[in-house]
């Protein structure tokens, strides 16, 4: 019973995290309509606005939904392939990410990721396609840059727990490409 206690505030946080995301890509969505809506009223100048943004990246690599591509060994083992990403960033850096993204009602809810980065450690969760939940509220492993316009994250090595007291630990690798970016 304490266990079940323990697991239940970084679950609180992290799906606290997970509103804010989803409150930040709004946001977002809400400034981009506002900043095209502004173009639209110098129409000599809405063409080059729209090519200023495909030059400067703003768009990922291929479909604009982003990827995640991750394998899991330890207790369990598989791979998760999840074709919609959302990405938080603040200050430059990487924030959060939900995948599939919050925003993509389309994708189903299992598997999924998410991670809230705090300097070089996260808190992350993992649920699988047969629905086995894992976290770790501090876990490092987790590392992002941006490569040209697209948010490109490294999983190496992380280890989760088991959300279910009798299951085992993994370890999980992979990549993760985002597909749209909320924040500075």
């Amino acid at each position: 019973m304490h266990r079940s206690r323990a697991l239940t505030v970084p679950l609180i946080a992290l799906a606290a995290a997970a509103l804010a995301l989803t409150g930040c890509s709004s946001d977002s969505d809400d400034s981009k309509k506002d900043a095209s809506d502004s173009s639209a009223s110098a129409p000599a100048d809405a063409g080059k606005d729209d090519k200023a943004k495909d030059d400067e990246g703003s768009e990922p690599a291929g479909d604009g939904k982003g990827s995640a591509q991750l394998s899991y060994k330890g207790g369990a083992s598989g791979e998760v392939s999840i074709k919609s990403v959302g990405c938080a960033v603040m200050n430059g850096k990487l924030a959060a990410i939900t995948a599939p993204d919050s925003a993509d009602s389309s994708t189903p809810a299992k598997p999924s990721f998410t991670a809230v980065v705090t300097d070089d450690k996260a808190m992350t969760t993992l649920t699988t396609n047969d629905g086995t939940s894992y976290l770790h509220t501090s876990a490092p492993g987790i590392t992002g840059s941006k490569s040209g316009g697209t948010w490109v994250i490294t999983v190496a090595g992380l280890e989760l727990g088991p959300t279910d007291p009798t299951g085992d630990s993994i370890t999980v690798d992979g990549t993760i490409t985002c597909g749209s970016v909320a924040g500075m």
